[in-house]
C-alpha cells in the first residue's frame, strides 16, 4: 500500500496514497477484457463521428433544394428574355421606317432585317443552346403597316429541365415557354 510520505505518482505507479496495490485485475481475467471492450465501445461515441453522420444526412437534401433552385431559376430567366425578346421584336416591327431610295414607309413584313432575323440575331445568345428559339411575326399590321394597327410578335423556347422534373411529375421536358407582345404599328 502507498503512504502518505510515498504520495509522488512516480513511487507509487500512478496510485493514489492509501490505495492497495494488489487490486489490479488479472491480465487475461473477465474484469480486463470488459474494461478493454467498454473502452472500445466509447471510442465510437466521439462527437465528431456524429457530427459527420448528421453533415452526410443533411447535405443531399441541401443540394438537391439548390440544385432545384438553379433549375427554376433558368426557367425564370429564360421566360424574361423570351418576354424582352417579343417586346422588342414588336417595337422593331411598329416603328415607322422608309426606304432609303424612295422615302416611301417600308411594311413590317419588308424590313431588313427582318423582325425575326433582328429578334434572333440579338436573343439567340442569351439562351441555352438547346432551347430552339422561334419567332412568329403577325397581326394585321404586320402586312398591312396602317397606322394603328396591330403587330403581334410572339417569342418561343423550349426548357429542358436537369432535376426538377424528376421530383414534379406535372413538368414536360422539354418545357415550352413563350411571349407574345402585340404593338400597334406608328
Amino acid at each position: 500500500m502507498c503512504t502518505d510520505q510515498d504520495a509522488d505518482k512516480d513511487k507509487c505507479g500512478g496510485r493514489q496514497a492509501g490505495e492497495i496495490l494488489g487490486n489490479d485485475p488479472a491480465p487475461g481475467g473477465p474484469e480486463a477484457v470488459f474494461r478493454k471492450l467498454r473502452h472500445l465501445l466509447q471510442r465510437g461515441r466521439r462527437p465528431e463521428g456524429a457530427a459527420a453522420v448528421e453533415f452526410a444526412l443533411c447535405i443531399i437534401p441541401l443540394l438537391l433544394i439548390v440544385a432545384g433552385i438553379i433549375d427554376y431559376g433558368e426557367s425564370w430567366y429564360m421566360q424574361s428574355v423570351l418576354a424582352t425578346a417579343s417586346r422588342e421584336g414588336a417595337r422593331y416591327a411598329t416603328r415607322y421606317q422608309t426606304d432609303s431610295g424612295t422615302g416611301q414607309r417600308l411594311l413590317p413584313n419588308n424590313l431588313n432585317p427582318t423582325v425575326v432575323a433582328w429578334v434572333t440575331t440579338n436573343y439567340v445568345s442569351l439562351l441555352p443552346t438547346d432551347a430552339s428559339l422561334t419567332v412568329t411575326p403577325g397581326g394585321a399590321g404586320y402586312t398591312t403597316g396602317t397606322a394603328g394597327a396591330p403587330v403581334s410578335v410572339t417569342a418561343a423556347a423550349q426548357k429542358t429541365w436537369f432535376l426538377l422534373n424528376y421530383f414534379l411529375p406535372t413538368l414536360t421536358n422539354p418545357q415550352p415557354l413563350s411571349s407574345t407582345t402585340t404593338m400597334a404599328c406608328e
